[in-house]
């Protein structure tokens, strides 16, 4: 993981990222190049060629690799990442056959054990269906079921999406 304001940027490049002394690279990237011309060259991929092709992603303030789980770690501790992103870099590492770490590792790092995770999304889905229910928007259409209960909007409700 490198800061984008990092003066090694282009160092970080050379040895993580792309080697622009090889006869072959078509980055255009020099010893010479300014630290702007390296984050320009690195904004000007695509988010999931990055992760792709070149094995790193870009938040708001770092660039960090995607192989190891650490960098991503570390970000998710400081919040410069988000488990979004990371469900993302998980899926395109997936597609080219890299699976290093998965989603599991990333709820561990957020402090979500797996039971805690569940529980707090089937506690999110709880309280919203409950405020509809309260609001009158949905009513309930099997209340005596305790799993598998079903829902349909109301009257209210339509009118309410009619204005959405």
């Amino acid at each position: 993981m490198i800061r984008k304001t990092d003066k090694n940027l282009l160092k970080w490049i050379r040895v993580n990222i792309i080697d622009f002394e090889d006869e072959n690279d078509c980055s255009g990237l020099t010893w010479n190049s300014t630290h702007e011309d390296a984050k320009k060259f690195l904004h000007s991929i695509p988010q999931k060629e990055r992760v792709q092709k070149f094995g790193f992603y870009s938040t708001n303030s770092h660039f960090i690799l995607v192989e190891d789980f650490d960098d991503i770690e570390t970000c998710l501790k400081n919040r410069t990442i988000s488990e979004r992103s990371c469900s993302s870099i998980y899926r395109w590492n997936s597609e080219k056959g890299r699976e290093n770490w998965n989603m599991e590792d990333v709820k561990e790092a957020l402090g979500l054990g797996t039971m805690e995770y569940r529980s707090f999304k089937h506690n999110y889905l709880y309280n919203t269906l409950k405020q509809l229910l309260d609001m009158e928007l949905i009513e309930c259409v099997n209340p005596e079921v305790k799993i598998g209960r079903m829902y349909r909007i109301t009257e209210k409700g339509e009118r309410v999406l009619g204005l959405i």
